[in-house]
């Protein structure tokens, strides 16, 4: 009778040893993969100033109308003066490639006369335009005209205007003038006395003078550095996305096309070479880096692209499963099993689900185990869901339960888990485009303001690392940059 107690004491105590479910925990899978290098965004959009103010001030600074105030100027040597008047039409501005081509036309119209000094008529000039006009001692005898009573002589004056903007980010101006071209001549017979080119050579330097002026208020008004230090500060400040999202661009440098000047407007492509990413948190601190040198560089297709990388941290994935599971009882294969909790982590290039879950009958009821399940997270396009294929348990997780309750291996918890870690991103990425639209729509320093529009968001895949998952995204569009010619002063108007 004893000897049957104590064996039937052993196999009590043999079966309780046979129903400890102790699973181990697997072993560490080491960080996330490196996320493949992010390449740089190149952020192009065109930047149009408004440079009808400018051209404007250079109109003004060239008078309108130049004379002699009605009375006749001797031409030195020449026994003969001359009286004019000169009307110039407004400038004319045009692009000629890169340069701006500013023409306006003269009119000229001028009178000769002759004088006679003390008081001897000088032969036939008298005679041959019916003499007196003046008379007496030193009198000026009118000659001949020119303009006057007929339609007046026409003189073309023109500048060629270049505008760069140099490594220092300063606007550079060099405006030179072009040859200018006499239409109709205007030579007073019979001295052949060619007014034109005494005039032309007079407005010339007329010209050149408020060209000159011009260049030099642009050269003192034309520092741009404080404007792009303005610009550079915003486009490092993080961008608020909404939804606890931040996007921070990142940028390395900026670029600048060649400039081009029509008639009203400054153009020229400036571009923004950056690695933009996506964080969801808090906000992320502003990084200052120093204002780059402005680089030249043409455009290189236009629009706006961009790839950046969304992250979502660990504690934001175990949230959104847990929500799903956490106090959940599941009955597997007729077993009632009450999942306690659910912690996601990174293991290697998978997500690691470590479920804690206690038995609530059968043979291990009371107990607590806690089991490990990995799968490599993906993103399902059609359903807009951030997704876990391939999740299957883990070796140690596998090999515990097959020796102790096979059942619960049979009993779906990887399948319903595999079914409801699902993290919609659908309504988040929309969301993410029209907060990306609108903090894109922004001033970036006094007078200069970045409209942008994004035509598509697509995610490219995600990644498991240290921090969490990064969604790896792709958008394109148009972004655009005005600028306020007045909020630059370059003129001083």
């Amino acid at each position: 009778m004893r000897r049957a107690n104590l064996c039937l004491t052993l196999c009590a105590a043999l079966a309780a040893c046979a129903h400890t479910l102790r699973v181990p925990s697997p072993a560490p899978g080491g960080p996330g993969a490196p996320l493949p290098t992010l390449a740089p965004s190149r952020i192009e959009v065109p930047l149009s100033a408004d440079v009808r103010d400018t051209l404007r001030a250079l109109d003004a600074q060239v008078p309108a109308v130049i004379d002699t105030g009605g009375e006749f100027r001797s031409l030195g040597a020449l026994p003969a003066s001359v009286r004019y008047t000169v009307r110039r039409a407004p400038f004319r501005f045009e692009a000629r490639g890169g340069v701006l081509h500013a023409e306006t036309v003269l009119s000229l119209s001028a009178e000769a006369c002759a004088a006679a000094p003390m008081g001897i008529p000088i032969p036939f000039l008298g005679g041959l335009l019916g003499g007196g006009g003046g008379g007496g001692s030193g009198a000026c005898v009118p000659i001949a005209s020119c303009g006057v009573g007929e339609p007046p002589r026409r003189i073309v004056v023109a500048t060629d205007t270049t505008v760069r903007l140099d490594p220092s980010w300063r606007l550079v101006a060099e405006t030179v003038p072009a040859a200018p071209r006499v239409v109709d001549p205007c030579a007073l017979t019979p001295l052949r006395i060619d007014v034109s080119g005494f005039v032309v050579n007079l407005v010339a330097q007329q010209v050149a003078q408020a060209t000159q002026q011009l260049d030099r208020d642009i050269a003192a008004r034309g520092d741009l550095r404080a404007v792009g230090e303005r610009m550079w500060a915003q486009l490092n400040a993080p961008i608020d996305l909404g939804d606890g999202f931040w996007m921070s661009l990142d940028p390395e440098a900026v670029y600048a096309g060649p400039l081009a000047i029509d008639p009203a407007v400054a153009t020229t492509t400036v571009g923004v070479a950056a690695r933009p990413h996506v964080v969801a948190g808090a906000r992320p601190a502003t990084v200052a880096r120093p204002l780059p040198p402005l680089m030249q560089g043409g455009a290189q297709g236009g629009g706006f692209r961009v790839t950046f990388d969304a992250a979502v941290g660990f504690d934001e994935v175990t949230r959104l499963v847990a929500q799903q599971f956490r106090g959940t009882t599941m009955t597997l294969e007729g077993h009632r099993v009450l999942v306690r909790d659910v912690h996601v982590s990174g293991s290697g290039a998978a997500l690691l689900f470590l479920v804690a879950v206690r038995f609530e009958d059968g043979a291990f009821a009371g107990q607590e185990a806690t089991v490990h399940l990995a799968g490599l997270p993906d993103y399902d396009a059609a359903r807009g869901d951030l997704v876990v294929r391939d999740l299957d348990y883990t070796l140690e997780t596998r090999s515990a339960l097959v020796e102790f309750g096979e059942w619960f291996l049979r009993g779906g918890l990887r399948d319903a888990l595999a079914r409801q870690a699902r993290f919609p991103l659908g309504d988040r990425i929309a969301r993410l485009r029209a907060n990306a639209e609108r903090a894109l729509t922004r001033e970036l320093a006094p007078g200069t303001r970045l409209a942008g529009t994004l035509s598509a968001v697509q995610p490219q895949g995600a990644f498991v690392t240290e921090q969490g998952v990064t969604l790896r995204v792709f958008a394109e569009g148009s972004a655009r940059v005005t600028q306020e010619v007045g909020a630059l002063g370059l003129t001083g108007r």
